[in-house]
């Protein structure tokens, strides 16, 4: 089994990644409300887009296969901290020297490029994640990892 140190998600730390803290942005704000727009945004290849959320408990940060798709995915962390596996895809194959997993802390946005490798988040602590997913509507293959991959924390 492959072992990798869960590293902070940052802008720029992941590659095919684009990272936003929605602390970042300016809030708009009136008397019962507050507005924060996002400042991350992505293209689509597709214009039949769906959303939903998506929620994970704890588990042990271990991946053995992972999944991609053929267009741009937006993920909002709404609450609690998420551990998510990425790679590149090289000739059809994880590049295993590529994978890194990463700590998401709600506030953070990302959006992740279209055949970028990478798998549902698992839970930190006993706080479910959950997270509000923005993407067209499409398939999610996956391609099974050569060695079991395992977030060290």
């Amino acid at each position: 089994m492959l072992e990798f140190k869960v590293q902070d998600i940052n802008p720029g730390s992941v590659k095919g990644v684009t990272v936003n803290f929605i602390c970042e942005a300016d809030a708009y704000k009136e008397n019962w409300f507050e507005w924060n727009a996002s400042r991350l945004t992505a293209t689509f290849g597709k214009n039949n887009i769906a959303g939903g959320v998506l929620r994970a408990w704890k588990h042990v940060p271990i991946f053995s296969e992972m999944e991609y798709h053929e267009d741009t995915e937006v993920f909002y962390f709404i609450s609690g901290t998420a551990i998510m596996p990425f790679a590149d895809i090289v000739n059809g194959e994880i590049d295993m020297n590529s994978i890194q997993v990463v700590r998401i802390c709600p506030g953070t946005q990302i959006a992740i490029n279209a055949n970028k490798a990478h798998f549902v988040a698992v839970a930190e602590t006993g706080e479910p994640v959950e997270i509000v997913v923005v993407a067209p509507v499409m398939e999610a293959p996956r391609i099974s990892l050569t060695e079991t991959v395992k977030g060290i924390l």
